[in-house]
């Protein structure tokens, strides 16, 4: 049944049209059927409110006053003159059921109104011609008004979860980046601890070369102006990322994965199965590590995916590259996509692809994560700002 109603929700998603037009054939087809009116004004009603529904996804509320006015003529008509027309509250619910889901509890008021006024059309003309059974017409009366309160609730209550679904999906994204600044503030601090302890190391060494060796010693000093400019760089760039500083005292000083991960990380995640390429073109040395470490996080988010929602036989390449001052990464697999992939239950960004794109902006960069007729692909562009290229 599941199946069923997401296969139907991507069709009305797909072709709304032609949705529209089904909802208006099936519910003027059980019209007709209820009750066949046997004059052209009743046939001129059921036109009216097919009309309608054709524009109840466009124009909720002039929609229903539509469908609401062929009701009561309808129902006046048919009390006058004893001819019967077709039966049309089943629209009158549907179109109710419509405004709820689209306008929600907003001016309740006046669809309690609206309500009353189908409840009155139906004590008026009952069974859609004349009845002085008065026990007949209260029945009718308080079935309709109760089936049109019922619609218009149903309807509302959809409308508050989906509002809550997408207050939840948008604080839960906000959670999932604040997470993932966080975590990013932990790794600059790592880097950024690493480089320092070169500097100390290089200082130290090159206080000795002065005496003994002058050339060294230039080469060390170069090297400090080198990785404090780089340091310096990473400083600036957490500071615009992070709107706080979670970086705990004592965190490890050991640098973060690099491009010369990467293929660890390929042969790690071959060891499960999956046919992988890694294809690696243009001068890639010397990236500063805040881009190699970038690079590396999003081919290792990216194969999680993979194993993930790839399919039972995924087939995965990946390229790494460095063209005109950009470094560019993408990841595609083309196996055959499994039913649970990110593109087929939201249209939402998971917090994996939340996360590569915060990682990327922090240089300048962009993420660009969609679905393709056979899999999935990630292509990532981040400016390749060499050090000691300035």
């Amino acid at each position: 049944m599941t199946g069923l109603l997401q296969r139907v929700r991507a069709f009305d998603r797909q072709h709304p049209l032609w949705w529209d037009l089904a909802v208006a054939i099936a519910v003027t087809v059980i019209a007709l059927i209820a009750n066949l009116p046997r004059d052209p004004v009743g046939a001129a009603f059921v036109a009216v409110v097919a009309i309608g529904v054709m524009l109840r996804r466009r124009k909720p509320v002039p929609a229903l006053l539509t469908v609401l006015s062929a009701v009561v003529f309808s129902a006046v008509v048919s009390s006058l003159t004893g001819v019967g027309g077709a039966w049309l509250y089943l629209t009158m619910w549907v179109m109710l059921f419509n405004v709820g889901l689209r306008v929600g509890s907003r001016r309740m008021w006046a669809f309690g109104v609206i309500i009353l006024v189908a409840g009155l059309a139906a004590f008026v003309d009952p069974v859609n011609g004349f009845s002085s059974d008065l026990l007949e017409r209260i029945r009718s009366s308080v079935g309709v008004t109760a089936m049109s309160a019922a619609s218009y609730l149903v309807g509302v209550q959809i409308n508050i979860r989906r509002q809550a679904l997408v207050t939840h999906r948008r604080e839960a994204a906000r959670e999932a980046v604040i997470a993932e600044r966080s975590r990013i503030a932990h790794e600059m601090h790592d880097i950024i601890g690493h480089n320092l302890s070169v500097i100390t190391s290089l200082a130290n060494g090159g206080s000795v070369a002065v005496r003994n060796s002058p050339p060294d010693a230039e080469h060390a000093f170069d090297a400090i102006g080198e990785i404090s400019r780089s340091s310096v760089q990473e400083v600036r760039r957490i500071l615009t990322v992070l709107r706080y500083d979670q970086s705990p005292d004592g965190a490890s000083l050991t640098p973060q994965p690099g491009l010369d991960d990467v293929a660890a990380l390929v042969d790690t995640v071959r060891a499960t199965g999956v046919n992988i390429a890694l294809e690696r073109s243009g001068d890639l040395e010397r990236i500063s590590p805040g881009r190699q470490l970038v690079v590396f996080r999003i081919v290792q988010e990216s194969l999680t995916n993979v194993l993930r929602h790839g399919g039972p036989r995924p087939h995965v390449s990946i390229s790494i590259a460095s063209v005109v001052a950009e470094l560019t990464v993408i990841v595609e697999n083309t196996g055959t996509r499994s039913r649970s992939t990110p593109s087929d239950s939201s249209t939402e960004p998971g917090h994996g692809i939340v996360g590569m794109r915060e990682r990327a902006a922090a240089y300048g960069g962009t993420v660009d994560a969609h679905a393709t007729p056979v899999g999935w692909r990630v292509s990532a562009r981040i400016p390749d700002d060499r050090i000691g290229n300035r």
